[in-house]
This record gives C-alpha cells, sequence and structure tokens, in this order.
C-alpha cells in the first residue's frame, strides 16, 4: 500500500498572522543605600582632603552629601515617569560626575526583541526638599576647581542605557539579560543596587553572570572616581 505524503505546511490551520501584545514591564528599582551613602561619604573625606581649608570654611557634611545623593537620584526617577515638577530650578545644581553619570543611564528602555519595556524605580525615602537641595549643591560647587564637578547637567530625557538598564543583582552577582557594553556597566549597576520588583517572574531572563557585589563593592572603593 503506497502511503500518502501528506504537506502539512499547506492546510488551512486557521490564521497565521502574528499579534503584537502589549511589552511586558520589568522595574528596575534603585535601592543602594549603603554603596551611594560610602561614595557621599568619600566625596566629603576628598573635598577635606584636597583643600582642607575650603572644606572648613564650607563645612559640607557627610550626612548631607548622603541625603543630597539620594534626593538628585530621586529626581531622575521623577523625570523619567514625567512626573517631574521643579526642573527648572534643578538645572542649576552642582553635581559630582559620577553621580552624574550613574543617574545619566538610568532610564526607560524597550527590548522590543524580547517585549519587554524596562524602567526605574526609587522607593527610598527622600528627606531633603529643593531648597536644602540648593544648599549643598552651593557647597558642592565650592570645589568645582578641586573635584570633579559639573553644573546644568540634570539629565533631562527619559531614555535609559540599555546595556545598564539589563542588568540586576540576583543572589549577590550582577547579571544581565544580554552581555553588557562594558564590564564597567555592571559596576554602575552595582553601585545603584538595580534589583527586579519581580524577580521571582523575570529572574529568568537574565541569564549572564558577571561579578559578585563583594568584588566590585571592594573595587569601587579603590577606584579614583573624583
Amino acid at each position: 500500500m503506497q502511503q500518502a505524503n501528506l504537506d502539512f505546511t499547506s492546510l488551512d490551520l486557521g490564521s497565521s498572522q502574528p499579534i503584537s501584545v502589549p511589552l511586558e514591564t520589568i522595574e528596575v528599582e534603585i535601592s543602594s543605600t549603603e554603596m551611594v551613602a560610602e561614595y557621599a561619604k568619600a566625596f566629603v573625606r576628598e573635598a577635606y582632603r584636597v583643600n582642607p581649608l575650603r572644606a572648613e570654611q564650607v563645612h559640607l557634611t557627610e550626612e548631607e552629601m548622603i541625603n543630597y545623593a539620594q534626593f538628585l537620584l530621586a529626581k531622575r526617577v521623577e523625570t523619567v515617569e514625567q512626573t517631574i515638577r521643579d526642573w527648572n530650578r534643578l538645572k542649576s545644581l552642582y553635581i559630582p560626575v559620577f553621580l552624574q553619570y550613574a543617574m545619566r543611564v538610568v532610564g526607560e528602555v524597550i527590548v522590543r526583541d524580547r517585549g519587554i519595556r524596562l524602567v526605574p524605580v526609587f522607593k527610598e525615602e527622600v528627606v531633603f526638599n529643593l531648597n536644602q537641595a540648593i544648599e549643598v549643591s552651593n557647597k558642592v560647587g565650592a570645589f568645582e576647581d578641586d573635584l570633579q564637578v559639573v553644573r546644568d547637567a540634570m539629565p533631562r530625557g527619559i531614555d535609559g542605557d540599555e546595556s545598564i538598564m539589563g542588568t540586576a543583582l540576583i543572589a549577590g552577582y550582577v547579571r544581565s539579560i544580554r552581555k553588557v557594553d562594558h564590564v564597567s556597566d555592571t559596576y554602575v549597576s552595582a553601585f545603584l543596587g538595580f534589583k527586579l520588583r519581580q524577580e521571582q517572574a523575570f529572574a529568568v531572563l537574565y541569564r549572564i553572570q558577571y561579578d559578585d557585589i563583594e568584588f566590585i563593592t571592594s573595587a569601587l572603593t579603590r577606584a579614583k572616581i573624583f
């Protein structure tokens, strides 16, 4: 008996047209209070080291700098969420360069081939208001000639860096959705303490593993980022 050869590709199985579905939103939370605080403290110590006379006059404290850094990160997320209300006054702030860079890479990222949208979230308590932030900004600006400080550099766009926003701290390691553009991207991710709000649902996407958080913390402590 001759067996029929069926061409299944010719069967009418209904519509074969793909249908787009809404992007899945992954919330990447900035949760690094400890590392940002250590950076803020180190900035103040460096200010006293390079110009002790001005530091005594300005009297920038570690607590002020920690609160200022938290304020800036919160305002960056508000900018991305497009809920910012005081942009014109924020433009005049003095910001340490490394902190400004970390803020600049934070933003919304759409990865269309994976059907996901990455957005930053910041839930830490912010104790500063804008007037207090401006006072500390002026103190930071006093070291413009001594340390790496920029003005009128508050990031305004909502777009983030895909390489960095696509990383997160999972099980003590920095993991990534794809290979990062540069290993330093993992350091920024660790500095900001990127964590997934919905880790149980989306951790499976983060398949590439880099250094553990303790190694990165040690490396950043030794680095010259002022």
